[in-house]
């Protein structure tokens, strides 16, 4: 997997864990924040899972595209040797 992918997975775990606290104003300048629950962390946890998975089937998917895309290329290139005579340059 890419760095950039990596990091931007690590970025939604973190936001979603921050999402899941609690907080709560319990006074003019002063505030009570809640933990997540094992539950709620529980859920990042997977959350981050299924987006590490599927940043690793979208790097898969690309190599295949591309190893795809240069055989076909290759192909291309030998059908072209095949059909060509000597002098049909014009």
């Amino acid at each position: 997997m890419t760095k950039k992918l990596l990091a931007v997975l690590a970025i939604l775990g973190l936001t979603l864990f921050a999402v899941a606290c609690d907080v709560e104003q319990t006074g003019e300048d002063t505030y009570e924040v809640e933990a997540p629950s094992d539950e709620a962390e529980a859920a990042a946890a997977e959350a981050e899972r299924e987006m590490r998975e599927a940043g690793e089937n979208i790097e898969e998917g690309a190599r295949d595209a591309t190893r795809e895309t240069g055989e076909a290329i290759e192909e291309a290139g030998e059908e072209m040797q095949e059909h060509s005579q000597p002098g049909d340059q014009d």
